[in-house]
């Protein structure tokens, strides 16, 4: 129903409070004009600040305007806002607000030209309220710490908005599994979903039906904590995700087993963890295990000015062939149609694969250096120093010790696995101070350890790992589990644990 054009703002707070009344009484009226269905679009409210929110919403159709009226309290009457547009997404800050104050909203929005006013919804300010994500309201992910999680269709019309689908999965509960569903809201992932109505099959095995599409939703609103959160982006097919029978864990994709599901199923992602309050967002596009297609990610926090995009801005045909150009010969073999994979994610580079002693002449070599010459690393303060005997280096960090690093193998390097990461906390962090300069090929020179420049200029080095630093943007990117060492990877921290105020993640192709 089009709200009529009489319905100025001063009538339709009459119109509202008459049909509150009407509510009271029993008489079933709502809302003040016709409120679309949960798929017509998404909303919520996210905390920026100890008095401060900022209100968002995303129509599944794009809209010319978006206006949004709240009542702000304190004896001022309502407020109508033409709302800000980017990204798909629309949005007002509101600050000056008391904590515990229940922020009362709606909206009127454009679709296909006839202007729409949505139901009214409430938001609690700093202690939870019920920030909505549905076009029927309800709490969905909003509340203390939540945000909204914006996604770009940048797939240039090769894939339509249903048939991108979007896998999130996390802790809420710390050692619980739950997935997200389209409205934002939370479940705990179940095994008995696999027969369910609308479950998956593939090759007549059944799974739990635990994806959306951007056509259900362009924008969720993040939980206000999620531990070991994944964002499973999947093109034209969802995943295909087994869940154990307690409940307790579930399958992923498996790169080394060519009957997994997944296998012919374009997919990438983005992992981050979370907890408003305690610990800082952290999080970032990854190809630690392989490369679907290009992804990017834009993470905002306005109270602290942090605005940072990682990623990858190349189309996917351009990184296949710019890929099958750049690295060495035992590399090549890892790009297929879908994907290329990560060493570390291929038996080839494992043990008994073709590759598995591709990084063991410079671990030879290394050892066998240090073996003669005192190895000596001083980083961020703290100097490790020691000598190889055998195939232990016997070592101190700042004076104390005797620590170990046992002589890693190339499929240790590999996986920053084995060796590498085994041992005490301090036995681990040389471990994969180690893991990131085998990989970078400056083992041999701890002077160059933290010297970008140097990396990947060796004759024996992971080609993979270096080729996705020089077409990632500002050169960040995890090419593999210690990549973050000397600030080198794609992650994205904030330096406090209040919400970021958006993260968009762009979906290439």
């Amino acid at each position: 129903m089009t709200p009529p054009t009489w319905l100025t703002p001063a009538r339709r707070r009459l119109l509202g409070a008459l049909l509150t009344v009407l509510a009271v009484l029993g008489l079933g009226l709502t809302c003040v004009s016709g409120a679309h269905a949960a798929d017509d679009y998404t909303q919520g409210v996210v905390q920026t600040g100890s008095g401060s929110v900022q209100i968002w919403f995303t129509p599944t159709t794009p809209a010319s305007l978006v206006d949004v009226h709240y009542l702000p309290g304190g004896g001022l009457g309502e407020q109508d806002f033409r709302m800000a547009a980017s990204g798909g997404t629309w949005r007002q800050n509101v600050a000056g607000l008391a904590a515990g104050f229940s922020l009362e909203y709606w909206f009127t929005y454009e679709k296909a030209g006839p202007l729409y006013d949505t139901p009214h919804f409430r938001y609690t300010v700093g202690t939870g309220g019920t920030g909505g994500t549905g076009g029927t309201g309800g709490t969905g992910g909003g509340g203390t710490g939540s945000f909204p999680i914006a996604f770009q269709n940048n797939t240039r019309g090769t894939f339509s908005d249903s048939q991108v689908y979007v896998t999130v999965l996390g802790q809420v509960t710390p050692g619980q599994w739950s997935y997200m569903k389209p409205d934002g809201s939370m479940a705990h992932i179940n095994h008995l979903d696999a027969t369910a109505p609308g479950h998956l099959t593939k090759n007549g095995v059944n799974y739990p039906a635990m994806s959306f599409t951007l056509a259900q939703a362009h924008t969720v609103a993040s939980p206000g904590q999620i531990r070991g959160g994944r964002i499973y982006i999947s093109l034209g097919s969802p995943l295909y995700i087994p869940v154990s029978p307690d409940d307790q864990g579930w399958g992923g994709p498996d790169l080394r087993n060519p009957a997994d599901p997944n296998s012919d199923v374009p997919y990438d992602w983005y992992e981050y963890t979370y907890v408003a309050g305690q610990v800082a967002f952290g999080g970032n596009t990854t190809q630690v295990d392989q490369f679907g297609f290009p992804m990017t990610s834009r993470l905002q926090q306005t109270s602290s000015g942090y605005d940072n995009t990682a990623g990858i801005t190349l189309t996917r045909a351009q990184v296949m062939s710019q890929y099958a150009a750049s690295v060495g010969a035992p590399f090549k073999a890892l790009q297929n149609t879908y994907r290329i994979v990560a060493p570390r994610s291929s038996g080839a580079f494992l043990a008994g694969g073709s590759q598995a002693n591709y990084l063991q002449p410079a671990v030879d070599q290394a050892w066998s250096y240090y073996t003669s010459h005192q190895f000596t690393l001083t980083r961020l303060g703290e100097t490790f120093t020691g000598r190889v005997s055998a195939t232990t280096l016997t070592f101190t960090k700042n004076g104390v010790g005797p620590f170990r690093l046992d002589k890693p193998t190339s499929p240790d390097v590999m996986a920053c696995a084995g060796t590498l990461a085994s041992g005490s906390d301090t036995e681990k962090q040389l471990g994969a101070e180690f893991c990131a300069a085998f990989n970078r090929g400056v083992a041999l020179d701890t002077s160059q350890w933290y010297t970008p420049s140097a990396y990947y200029t060796g004759s024996v080095k992971n080609d993979y790992a270096g080729f996705f630093h020089t077409i990632s943007l500002n050169s960040r990117s995890y090419g593999f589990p210690y990549d973050d060492i000397n600030d080198q990877s794609s992650v994205q921290i904030l330096a406090d644990a209040n919400a970021p105020t958006s993260l968009t993640l762009g979906i290439g192709w």
